[in-house]
């Protein structure tokens, strides 16, 4: 079956563990030079309930720090060229971005609306991915109809993420 969008019901992904060293990779090197970075995962749809992960991408971003914090923003031209670039059946399945010292969604994560689509998942990396890219380690937040994004608790990430080799 082709899907044309998103499930609603899509609770599961299989995600392979080059895409996790690809995007640990970019995002340390923005934490190098003080700022957070944002990475999209895109995939296609298995079936109703499971979404696999094919690549690491890095749209085009603005990162910056001044004495209220740190932040990124993925630029119109970035997004522009993201949806243009998109094959068919390929979508926008995760947000990934760093987070300097602990992994939470902060007020701005849950205004950057850079995905929205029923059940979108943005995952938040601690400590500028310093170190390998642990899913427990992270905070997974799941975008949910009249609540906003939940954090997901540790057992539904080990039932619904899979990493692969």
């Amino acid at each position: 079956m082709s899907y044309r969008k998103i499930p609603p019901t899509l609770r599961n992904y299989v995600i392979p563990q080059h895409v996790l060293d690809q995007t640990r990779e970019f995002l340390r090197e923005r934490g190098e030079h003080g700022v957070e970075g944002v990475v999209l995962w895109l995939g296609e749809i298995v079936d109703d309930e499971t979404g696999a992960v094919l690549a690491a991408y890095v749209p085009e971003q603005i990162g910056r720090c001044s004495e209220l914090g740190v932040s990124v923003e993925v630029t119109a031209e970035g997004l522009t060229r993201l949806i243009s670039d998109l094959p068919a059946g390929v979508f926008v399945l995760i947000r990934v971005h760093s987070h300097p010292t602990d992994a939470y969604h902060s007020d701005l994560d849950d205004d950057n609306m850079l995905i929205s689509h029923p059940n979108a998942i943005s995952i938040v990396v601690p400590d500028y991915a310093h170190d390998s890219i642990a899913l427990a380690r992270c905070s997974i937040n799941e975008l949910r109809h009249g609540r906003g994004w939940v954090e997901l608790d540790p057992a539904d990430v080990r039932n619904r993420f899979r990493v692969t080799r």
